[in-house]
């Protein structure tokens, strides 16, 4: 045998030496992925509708191969390190999969996703071990980006995109008048629509923000320093395409708002804040200093049969708890009387205003009787079989439609309800306010219906529930109360 061969003998040999040696660990990595895969599942396929139906979570789709690939340009750093199954992530783990089943059990899709995607990083930490975890931190916490959330930030953006873009107005002279969320200006109306809130700027910014920082940026100063800025700089950056828009239909007499909210301020727009944002990036921009580290060393990967053990029971409790809460809910019954059959109704004329309520099992409205027209009462049930009574789908006015004004507190029976003033483009005043009803208990706002439903399925009972919403026609408080307190009196008969 030639010496060039005897060396080839010896690399194949010690190739199928090192993939002996890793078998265990690859077998165990694999299996715990089609573990998270199968009791993930529900979270998956509903994420992924989001991310495809919403393009403010467009970018979920590349968050995770983002992330596999920046675990790759660690490959040598990562691969130097011992990989020894570490229990500490199972701090991590427990509550995550309790997370996943509280949002089951209440059809909550944000606790599905979160615990998804916490569920991924947790598990490569319990597989790799603490040290080597500790190398691909940012990889493991970019990931959980995927998750689909801050679209409950848009009102307070509007809010902050009409506050700012009111003042730079009226610092260069522009004169205005402004209701709840519509501008006024001489040459007509405009209003901060939840499209002009900025959130796809925000959240893009904060994701490229962070990979930057992580990929340019050494010292963690500079790091937090610059993601701070990809937080404040697309806030500042939308109150001025929003004043600009305005300020351009004032000085065209709207002859360029519309086009100029299209062609300047939109893509293009979001482009130049994102180039920008790197351009300053690049002004705090440090060289690396080169890692020593010796690459060559290598251990064979420890993977604790016990541990492993304990995550696949609990995957398997797991799995069972879920399956039993989804089969308990299964066969729920409709409302024992018809929606509203309680209250007498009035012919009226139809108005502009009507909740947005989605996909909702049985829905009703009537004008009150007595009123003279100005009460409309709304009435929706939700079985909770491929819909939420408690969900940011439904809206109590169209955005499109009405501004709001202000918020009141109306507390009625030791119940504290929320009174939104809205007011439409033609100067409508409504005064609107919602409640749900579950197990023939009432409740004023979200969080507690919520948990109450959650308590209901976990003992195996029904969350399915009632929706109502209330129109008044004026800004009277006096009169929303009188409206409210005699509607809730007559469905606690």
């Amino acid at each position: 045998m030639s010496k060039s061969e005897a060396l080839k003998e010896k690399k194949r040999g010690s190739l199928t030496s090192s993939l002996a040696e890793n078998k265990v660990f690859f077998i165990s990595g694999f299996t715990v992925f089609c573990l998270w895969l199968v009791f993930c599942w529900q979270g998956l396929s509903t994420v992924v509708e989001i991310w495809y139906g919403n393009e403010i979570f467009n970018h979920g789709f590349f968050i995770v191969p983002g992330s596999l690939y920046l675990i790759y340009l660690k490959r040598k750093t990562l691969l130097a390190q011992p990989f020894q199954s570490s229990p500490i992530a199972f701090i991590v783990i427990i509550p995550a999969l309790l997370l996943y089943i509280i949002g089951i059990a209440g059809d909550i899709q944000l606790f599905l996703h979160a615990a998804t995607f916490t569920l991924l990083p947790a598990l490569i930490w319990l597989l790799i071990g603490t040290k080597a975890a500790k190398t691909i931190l940012f990889p493991l916490v970019f990931m959980l980006f995927s998750i689909p959330v801050g679209e409950q930030l848009i009102p307070y953006l509007q809010e902050i995109a009409a506050d700012g873009s009111v003042a730079l107005l009226q610092l260069t002279g522009v004169p205005l008048f402004r209701s709840g969320l519509y501008i006024e200006i001489p040459q007509g109306r405009f209003l901060v629509a939840e499209a002009c809130s900025g959130v796809s700027f925000f959240i893009a910014s904060f994701v490229i923000g962070s990979l930057y920082a992580y990929l340019n940026l050494v010292s963690a100063k500079r790091r937090a320093t610059f993601v701070a800025i990809s937080l404040i700089f697309p806030v500042l950056a939308n109150i001025v395409r929003v004043y600009g828009i305005i300020l351009i239909a004032y000085w065209t007499d709207m002859e360029y708002a519309a086009g100029a909210d299209h062609l300047i301020y939109g893509w293009f727009f979001f482009a130049f804040v994102i180039v920008c944002l790197l351009g300053i990036g690049e002004l705090m921009r440090e060289s690396a200093q080169p890692e020593r580290q010796d690459y060559s060393a290598h251990t064979k990967p420890s993977i604790s049969f016990t541990i492993f053990t304990v995550l696949f029971s609990l995957f398997i409790v797991s799995t069972a708890w879920a399956m039993n809460i989804a089969s308990a809910n299964e066969t729920v019954s409709a409302p024992s009387k018809p929606l509203l059959s309680e209250l007498k109704g009035e012919s009226c004329s139809t108005t502009s205003w009507q909740p947005i309520i989605v996909n909702a099992d049985a829905v009703k409205s009537i004008y009150l009787s007595g009123t003279h027209c100005s009460v409309k009462v709304y009435s929706a049930w939700f079985s909770e079989q491929d819909n939420e009574l408690v969900s940011d789908l439904h809206r109590i006015f169209d955005p499109e439609r009405y501004s709001l004004a202000e918020t009141q507190q109306l507390v009625i029976n030791d119940t504290a309800f929320t009174v939104y003033n809205v007011v439409s483009v033609s100067g409508e005043k409504l005064s609107v306010v919602r409640w749900y009803e579950v197990d023939d208990l009432l409740f004023s706002d979200a969080i507690n219906t919520k948990v109450h439903q959650l308590k209901s399925v976990l003992f195996g009972n029904s969350s399915s529930g009632i929706m109502r919403v209330v129109a008044i026609n004026s800004h009277d408080i006096a009169e929303t109360e009188n409206a409210v307190r005699d509607l809730i009196s007559k469905h606690q008969k």
